[in-house]
């Protein structure tokens, strides 16, 4: 491992803010801009999110183990993350300015557009993130670098957030509701485009240095069927058996929740656009403090316990505005209480939640130590391969999902949808209680599956012990 200084991790942690855009642009907009505002059919929107994440199911664990053996003179990982900068941008820009119409051209269109940005995504963020698990084998420090990498992935969502409903998706006469304007999107993701490809280049040229000063890859470059060898021996890892199925599942309730949250704030809570971001934004900058406060979180209780506590959190305070609605116990719709209220609840679930993303992501770095003890292989992309594809699948599932829902539903769309006035009394309350109570049923198994996680800080220290004597 090498000495990291402060603008090596800053660096590192910098490259999420490209994941951040994408997140959050994808979780919020994706569905909204394909179903309300093109038309699309929330189904049909909903089976190219599906087949795009089926794309995903195998490339992230194939460029994880390529890269886990890439040998070049800009180190085993850089060169996946430089091919991707243009590409990521352009692909970005091209999802939200179709140069098709019609509803099955504009299907084919968000099918194609997809897998192809979820590629170059793979070769970007699986190596970044296996990267972080390069840089440093000490267990406190793993954390400090996860908690830098989301504070600069939350800052993304933020920036979304602000240029979304502070500058492009302003209030005007011809549309109140800013975010239907389909002529807005143009400029939002040229602006973005840019700023995710900085961000990437910013990464990847901070971080040089540091990987060529890390061990060389040994081994050749295997076929599909030694690639998907390495991924069946990570799944014999119970620990890591233990964080994906628990990942997997409670992503499908944060998917959702992201996807149907513009819906849900524009016609349920009826949120004018001035007030949109304050409530929107203020989820990622209270999961940057929760990052920030992440290290010294991990000094006094263990990564398991952060990572149930934090699930349990967001779901408490992600469900209780529409619980507490109904039984009479929330203020009224349109006031500023209630947007304050909406504000607070945001707020505490985005706190809460930071816990569970640090810990994850700083025990699937223990869990590559673990499997290296045990098996004498390094295979931090296949981990975190796998795990790329799980956060990508939060995105795509939440689309999926709701978009088949809202066909359920039948939600309306088109031009002549404008408020909430515009929507039938059902569809909305069915709205209500998907977005709502319905979340709270996909966390009960994950904390089960997050139970029976093992691997303690006192057990890694024997890990680390063990690995450093079998190299010297």
């Amino acid at each position: 491992m090498v000495e990291l200084n402060t603008q090596t991790k800053l660096s590192y942690g910098i490259g999420q803010l490209a994941e951040g855009i994408k997140n959050a642009t994808f979780g919020l907009f994706l569905l909204f801009y394909y179903n309300q505002v093109l038309g699309v059919s929330g189904t049909l929107c909903g089976i190219a999110m599906v087949l795009a994440m089926c794309v995903d199911a195998f490339t992230d664990p194939i460029i994880g183990s390529i890269s886990d053996r890439w040998h070049s003179r800009f180190g085993r990982r850089h060169p996946f993350i430089y091919l991707s900068a243009l590409p990521l941008a352009i692909g970005f820009y091209l999802l939200f300015n179709p140069m098709v119409e019609g509803e099955f051209a504009l299907f084919m269109w968000l099918l194609c557009v997809a897998v192809g940005l979820r590629i170059m995504l793979t070769f970007y963020h699986v190596p970044h993130l296996a990267l972080g698990a390069e840089l440093s084998s000490d267990y406190q420090e793993r954390t400090t670098l996860v908690a830098l990498r989301n504070i600069a992935g939350s800052a993304g969502a933020i920036l979304v957030y602000a240029l979304g409903f502070g500058v492009f998706f302003a209030a005007t006469e011809a549309f109140p509701n800013g975010q239907l304007n389909q002529q807005a999107y143009q400029p939002f993701t040229i602006v973005l485009g840019v700023c995710m490809f900085l961000s990437v280049m910013v990464m990847a040229l901070g971080t040089q240095k540091a990987a060529l000063e890390l061990p060389q890859p040994t081994g050749e470059i295997k076929g599909l069927s030694g690639m998907f060898r390495d991924l069946r021996d990570a799944m014999r890892n119970r620990s890591f058996r233990t964080l994906a199925c628990g990942f997997i599942v409670i992503s499908v309730p944060i998917g959702i929740g992201m996807s149907l949250a513009l819906y849900l704030n524009t016609f349920f809570w009826q949120i004018e656009p001035q007030y949109m971001s304050y409530i929107l934004a203020i989820g990622p900058i209270a999961t940057m403090i929760g990052f920030a406060c992440a290290p010294m979180i991990a000094r006094l209780i263990e990564k398991k316990d952060a990572l149930i506590w934090g699930a349990i959190g967001w779901t408490l305070f992600t469900v209780a505005p529409v619980i507490l609605y109904y039984f009479g116990m929330f203020p009224e719709k349109g006031t500023t209480a209630n947007i304050l209220a909406l504000i607070g609840c945001h707020f505490l679930a985005g706190l809460l939640v930071s816990q569970l993303i640090v810990a994850i992501g700083s025990m699937l770095a223990d869990v590559a130590d673990e499997h290296d003890h045990e098996t004498g292989k390094r295979s931090e992309g296949v981990f975190f391969g796998a795990y790329a594809f799980i956060i990508k699948a939060t995105a795509g599932i939440g689309v999926s999902v709701s978009g088949f829902v809202l066909d359920a539903i039948n939600w309306p769309v088109g031009g002549h949808v404008k408020s909430a006035a515009d929507i039938p009394p059902d569809s909305l309350f069915a709205l209500s209680m998907i977005a709502g109570p319905f979340l709270a049923l996909g966390v009960i198994p994950s904390i089960y599956f997050f139970s029976r996680y093992k691997l303690t800080r006192a057990r890694h220290a024997e890990i680390v012990q063990a690995l450093a004597a079998r190299q010297s």
